[in-house]
């Protein structure tokens, strides 16, 4: 029995082919029907790719206004470098916000958006920080992704000669040197960027970091310099006069400063002293590798012994102030405690009230560091070696001199590094990334790497070293 369809004659109210059968019209209204077709679109075209990625949905906000999202994140990046200085730089920031004219937070906070290189510095920074406080993963890929962005930008900023020698030039090598640090992904790669901070702020001289944030940038990442000079085996651009002089100008300034009290006044004078006399032993040591290039080297030996007992003196008497007034203080503050004034023990923001004498715990095992670097150096300087050392030729490069000295020093991310690959390194337990970038600042730059000997004959002076026994083969020292 075959079925025959009846074509409808649009008539209205009703049909005739409805008013002929009998039956009620339907009416002319087209009903939709929503039908998941999902199973079997996937079933057609899912074949096609192997490992299908599900994209986040995109917000109202997004679909509406496409760049609220992106101003919205830009809103909110000073507020997380903010956070990040706090907790990576405690014991610094403790101090120099007493001494600097514009924060690292106030200038972010003012610049951000204003330049790529730096906004993806930024970024890069930030994400890091977040991913490693709430152990992200993706956050900390995503921060490399915008790192390597950030030296695309940067490489292309530093092609003009005004825009390499500004403040947002000298600021974008902190940044990603301070990511280095952080992230920990390679032994020297801080180092690299700091160099060339280093590069930066000798071409711009001693004067263009007085005020302002260039004074800023000057204090907030000078013992990184110091660092990077000991490990790179240079010269410190700190050593020179005209920063010698401005170390000097910068320390005056600040004591004289309102914000500053007596107890602050005096642990910054003690400080910059010490930091001058620190800075010149990356000197010293340079000049100690190039004895064997010089004509008359025994000479040449015994004034640069003079000039190392000479900075090993000072750093002493400079040492035993800063131990003596760190002493009265912490006395003062017990006597307080005592007589019922709690609220000075009690912490204000990531800062501690103690903080100046945690500040000259880290500046003492600074000095005491630099003592022992320049005990090494009198050592080596007395020995036989250098005693009977014949000039080597002229013709020989840089690269071609082997560095004399029975001792070197190596960061201490290369020894995490080798220890996380698995090599034959010792391995060394480090701090968290936040806590070693403030050892770093508060140390004058001493507690970022490890020195290193190599024993080649055993001193007759190796009574008089702290630590007897480390000349009998390569060892970790402090």
């Amino acid at each position: 029995m075959g079925i025959t369809f009846l074509k409808c004659n649009l008539a209205r109210p009703e049909c005739t082919q409805c008013q002929r059968y009998g039956v009620d019209c339907p009416g002319y209204a087209k009903s939709h029907k929503f039908m998941d077709e999902g199973e079997k679109l996937h079933q057609r075209f899912g074949k096609r790719r192997s490992n299908p990625t599900t994209l986040p949905p995109t917000s109202i906000d997004e679909r509406i206004v496409p760049s609220l999202a992106a101003r919205s994140t830009d809103k909110q990046q000073p507020v997380i470098f903010g956070s990040f200085v706090l907790s990576a730089f405690t014991r610094w920031f403790g101090l120099n916000k007493y001494r600097v004219h514009v924060p690292w937070t106030q200038y972010v906070a003012q610049h951000i958006g204003q330049s790529p290189a730096f906004d993806a510095a930024v970024y890069c920074v930030n994400s890091m920080h977040m991913g490693h406080v709430h152990k992200d993963t993706r956050l900390q890929r995503s921060s490399r992704e915008v790192y390597s962005k950030a030296l695309r930008l940067f490489g292309d900023r530093i092609c003009d000669p005004d825009s390499m020698k500004s403040s947002e030039s000298v600021s974008i090598t902190i940044v990603l040197s301070l990511f280095e640090a952080y992230s920990r992904t390679a032994s020297d790669s801080w180092t690299r960027h700091a160099a060339g901070t280093a590069l930066l702020m000798a071409h711009r001289g001693p004067a263009a970091h007085l005020t302002g944030f260039d004074r800023c940038l000057y204090l907030s990442f000078r013992s990184f310099l110091v660092a990077e000079a000991f490990v790179n085996g240079r010269r410190c651009i700190f050593e020179k006069p005209g920063w010698q002089a401005h170390i000097d100008q910068v320390r005056w300034e600040d004591m004289a400063s309102p914000r500053v009290d007596e107890p602050i006044a005096l642990f910054i004078d003690l400080q910059d002293r010490i930091f001058m006399e620190v800075s010149k032993v990356p000197g010293l040591l340079y000049q100690a590798r190039r004895l064997h290039t010089i004509p008359d080297s025994q000479r040449a030996a015994r004034r640069l012994a003079t000039q190392v007992q000479c900075s090993d003196q000072a750093l002493r008497a400079l040492s035993a102030q800063l131990r003596l007034a760190a002493t009265v203080e912490s006395y003062e503050c017990l006597n307080d405690a005592s007589t019922d004034n709690r609220e000075k023990a009690a912490f204000i923001g990531p800062i501690p009230s103690t903080f100046p004498q945690e500040f000259a715990n880290s500046v003492l095992r600074g000095t005491d560091n630099c003592s022992y670097i320049l005990r090494l150096l009198l050592d080596f300087l007395e020995s036989d070696e250098v005693q009977n050392l014949t000039p080597s030729p002229e013709s020989k490069t840089e690269t071609e001199i082997s560095d004399p000295l029975p001792f070197c020093f190596v960061s201490k991310l290369a020894l995490h590094v080798d220890a996380n690959s698995g090599s034959s390194g010792q391995e060394r337990n480090l701090p968290p990334p936040e806590k070693w970038l403030d050892l770093v600042a508060a140390s004058m730059g001493l507690e970022a790497f490890e020195v290193v000997t190599c024993a080649i004959e055993t001193p007759g002076s190796a009574e008089s070293v702290e630590h007897p026994g480390s000349w009998s083969g390569t060892v970790m020292l402090r």
